[in-house]
């Protein structure tokens, strides 16, 4: 299914060759490098970018998920567009989307502390301009919450404020704030995308937004939403209504099928636009 996905992805013919080219290098250094030879190799050159991570395993399915499988590529209208990447976690995304769009204006958000700093690396490092860095859990309110990650594995992509959603022995405490506040704040008058991948707190930021009517600033979403978290009760149809009642079309992605009924928890890709044409 990657390269399916892969193949029809809408790059250039010269990126997908350079794409192709780094994910075959991954892969044989993932396999005789990290696994076999069981070096700790912590960094990687993908397409000029220096990327630096808790582990290799991270890079390489990072790298995956969003240059090779292209889970966030989108074509923007505007080419100096303004995009928020809520759940940043090492900065992949921030860099893919640089690499996309050089003049962007990026609002990066992730909330644990150690996985912050290697995001401010990455940024750093690759000397990356209009990046703003915010060590916040975003959710619907301001001040602290209990957090829950995982002491075996640093930069986990579970780590979440449900702890239903991460096999976790550990709760820290984390700074949270509302995106609503953080938009007025700074002035933001428009969004061209926003990212937002938080293990579980999509829907009370998506609610925050549309009730302090912020919504209409925005153009375009891609949300990783988390369906039936340690078996919650079904909510998807409320969370799409939000993008019904404010004017967006959307294309949903499961990655398969699970067969039949189950009570078991997915991850869906919403993709949620108003200048894209679904229809």
């Amino acid at each position: 299914m990657g390269f399916a996905c892969f193949v029809k992805s809408k790059y250039s013919f010269k990126n997908k060759i350079k794409i192709f080219q780094a994910w075959v290098k991954i892969n044989i250094k993932s396999i005789f490098l990290a696994r076999l030879l069981r070096l700790p190799i912590k960094e990687e050159n993908i397409l000029g970018y220096k990327i630096s991570a808790f582990n290799y395993d991270s890079i390489k399915f990072l790298f995956e998920e969003i240059f090779f499988k292209s889970h966030y590529f989108v074509e923007l209208k505007n080419k100096k567009p303004v995009i928020f990447d809520c759940g940043a976690n090492i900065g992949v995304a921030s860099v893919f989307f640089k690499w996309m769009y050089p003049e962007s204006e990026i609002f990066a958000f992730e909330p644990d502390k150690n996985t912050f700093e290697l995001l401010k690396k990455n940024i750093i490092q690759n000397r990356l301009e209009n990046v703003s860095l915010f060590n916040f859990a975003l959710t619907d309110k301001e001040g602290k919450i209990d957090f829950f990650t995982d002491s075996l594995k640093q930069g986990s992509l579970t780590m979440s404020e449900n702890s239903g959603r991460t096999p976790s022995d550990q709760k820290i405490l984390v700074d949270s704030a509302c995106l609503s506040g953080i938009i007025r704040k700074k002035s933001v008058e428009r969004i061209d995308l926003i990212k937002m991948d938080i293990e579980g707190s999509e829907k009370k930021v998506m609610e925050d937004l549309y009730k302090n009517n912020q919504l209409g600033i925005v153009s375009n979403f891609i949300v990783e939403y988390h369906h039936k978290i340690a078996r919650q009760k079904s909510a998807l149809g409320e969370f799409l209504l939000i993008f019904e009642k404010n004017n967006f079309e959307y294309q949903i992605n499961t990655g398969g099928s699970l067969g039949g009924f189950s009570d078991k928890f997915q991850d869906i890709l919403i993709y949620a636009s108003r200048e894209i044409n679904f229809i």
